[in-house]
């Protein structure tokens, strides 16, 4: 039944087609600033305009239920790139091996989000819920750990799913523009900022790549390929783990810090 409305929904499919012709008519805009270039991408733009679509209220036919298919559709094609992703990565084995333990150990960032927006959220007067928004990236793996610790009607469950949601809707632009920022300034090697959008998205993870690729053009496509999706991979099971055993209890400990305070 979900299938055939997947398909039946030609209004849908339209304004997608749409959205993605015309960003790719617009094509990349390089945008100098100083001594430095930053480059919009044409996933990007599609992204802007599927939303504006969305939030127009005129426009009846792609609203809630059409998010729906569209993350079903996203889904799909998600297993296409990543299988894509996986092909390409073998052949650059031998880097990613070289890298060593970094690929993991950079998961360790999570702790910093914690010791910096934890704090400053309970400052600003958020509760529990702030402990679920911070403990981790809120991907799909972590969505599954709060509630299961805390439960869906939790204050926690509500805060990863609100930063989820954000992320699915911003994450991905966030990721296009500020990886490469970096490395166009030189602040991070593209081995380095292709591991960073590796974080547990692969739709961030996509938009991150394509931006470094276009700022190191001198750079290995195909390293940088194997480190941002190994790095995907790795941060998608790793971050349950640090949530469980890290970030979860410290900021439980924080939480009664401050409780104590106020």
């Amino acid at each position: 039944m979900f299938e055939n409305k997947i398909w039946a929904d030609w209004k849908f499919h339209l304004v997608i087609l749409g959205c993605c012709v015309l960003a790719e008519l617009i094509g990349q805009i390089r945008i100098p600033i100083g001594g430095i270039t930053i480059t919009l991408l044409p996933l990007l733009y599609s992204m802007i305009f599927v939303l504006i679509v969305y939030l127009i209220k005129p426009i009846r036919f792609v609203k809630e239920k059409q998010a729906e298919i569209g993350s079903a559709m996203l889904t799909l094609s998600v297993a296409f790139l990543m299988a894509k992703l996986g092909i390409t990565s073998g052949s650059s084995i031998e880097q990613v091996i070289s890298a060593g333990p970094i690929l993991i150990l950079q998961n360790l960032g999570n702790i910093g989000t914690l010791l910096v927006a934890f704090p400053i959220a309970l400052l600003l007067g958020m509760k529990r819920e702030a402990l679920g928004m911070t403990h981790a990236m809120s991907r799909e793996p972590n969505v599954a750990l709060i509630s299961d610790m805390f439960g869906a009607d939790s204050a926690e469950f509500k805060g990863v799913m609100t930063c989820y949601i954000t992320g699915t809707i911003f994450g991905t632009i966030f990721m296009s523009i500020v990886p490469p920022l970096f490395v166009s300034l030189g602040i991070f090697t593209p081995d380095a900022a292709a591991m960073a959008v590796g974080a547990g998205s692969a739709s961030m993870m996509t938009a991150g790549l394509a931006g470094i690729m276009e700022a190191a053009p001198w750079a290995d496509p195909d390293t940088l390929t194997a480190f941002a999706s190994i790095s995907n991979v790795i941060s998608s099971s790793v971050s349950v783990y640090m949530g469980l055993f890290i970030t979860v209890p410290l900021g439980n400990v924080i939480y009664k810090l401050f409780r104590k305070e106020g």
